[in-house]
């Protein structure tokens, strides 16, 4: 079987601290939807989003949920960041 021909279909989950962060995540990769051959709808059920990739073949679904990773690792480096700041003494 041609791996460009196969359907792929995943489902990520990232359970945030906070139902804010959470949604913020959410608005931040709502850009992030359309990836030419890969569709991604993303929901946010409490602390907790999910992502949902839909792409025509293995390589677009592997280059979405890649993208959708890589802006996750950001958006949790900025969270992070910023609690940090929260925490130091003044």
């Amino acid at each position: 079987m041609d791996l460009m021909s196969m359907r792929a279909k995943g489902k990520l989950e990232a359970v945030f601290d906070s139902d804010d962060a959470a949604r913020s995540a959410a608005a931040a990769l709502a850009s992030e939807t359309g990836f030419g051959r890969a569709r991604v709808s993303i929901r946010v059920s409490g602390k907790t989003l999910t992502a949902e990739i839909d792409a025509d073949d293995v390589v677009a679904f592997r280059a979405g949920a890649n993208s959708l990773l890589r802006n996750l690792q950001v958006f949790e480096s900025i969270e992070k960041d910023i609690t940090d700041k929260d925490e130091v003494p003044q």
